[in-house]
């Protein structure tokens, strides 16, 4: 696994739960009101150390009995080949497991959910999907010089695609998981009809989440011209809430 920071306690990542938190490093795509991207760009992942697997679990055994479950964040953890495996330590270790995804890999979602190892999914919805290209970067496949994907597709095509995985990976866990919710972060640009359109799609999934962007002191996003822009504040978001509620159950945190 490819970890790069253990948080031991948290009391707000796994709701009603007492939890650990593990960052894995890597993401497969570029939203630019990313805080995290240590963990996301190449060229800083790097030099990031690594926590071994070995010792990450030996930490997480000494926990069992004070921590009720460990929530795998990132970057995207489903680009961990090892995640399985890992995953498999945990609920032998007795642990409830909380996975935070994109949701672009719907087939490891599909195995991880069958496999009884998650117990939890935080499916995060950037935007609504007419507005992925701006708000994820586009993945790292698509050519945003050329506007052509390696295989010769277009740009939109390729987004199409990415959009089409987001879907399944929707359908997948209303289906298989023993629980779930939907999350957006109110990034710069994200405004009310975009929220409805998100909810409108999510139409009677058990819960929505709403998160106010903010960014953490020290933290730097992915692209930086993005640190001045205006955003949704908490007071406006809970005003659009009700409006919300008429498609899905939806909460403000933060």
């Amino acid at each position: 696994m490819e970890v790069a920071h253990l948080q031991p306690l948290s009391l707000l990542d796994y709701p009603r739960q007492v939890a650990a938190v593990v960052w894995t490093v890597g993401c497969n795509l570029r939203c630019p009101f990313c805080y995290n991207a240590e963990l996301v760009l190449p060229e800083l992942a790097v030099g990031l150390p690594r926590l071994p697997a070995d010792g990450l679990l030996a930490r997480l055994r000494e926990r069992v009995g004070f921590l009720d479950a460990v929530v795998v964040t990132g970057g995207e953890p489903t680009l961990n080949v090892d995640l399985p495996g890992f995953l498999r330590e945990l609920k032998a270790l007795g642990f409830l497991v909380k996975l935070d995804t994109n949701g672009t890999r719907p087939d490891v979602l599909r195995s991880l959910l069958d496999d009884g190892l998650v117990d939890y999914v935080a499916l995060d919805v950037k935007a609504p999907f007419a507005r992925y290209p701006e708000f994820t970067g586009l993945p790292p496949a698509l050519s945003v010089a050329s506007g052509v994907v390696p295989d010769g597709r277009s740009a939109s095509e390729g987004m199409s695609d990415l959009v089409v995985r987001i879907r399944e990976s929707m359908a997948v866990v209303r289906d298989r998981a023993p629980d779930y919710e939907f999350r957006t972060t109110v990034a710069p640009g994200i405004a009310r009809e975009d929220l409805v359109a998100i909810a409108g799609e999510i139409r009677g999934a058990r819960r929505y989440a709403l998160q106010p962007f903010f960014v953490p002191a020290g933290k730097r996003l992915l692209d930086e011209t993005w640190r001045g822009r205006p955003a949704l504040p908490a007071g406006e978001l809970r005003r659009i809430v009700p409006e919300l509620q008429k498609f899905v159950l939806t909460e403000l945190r933060g």
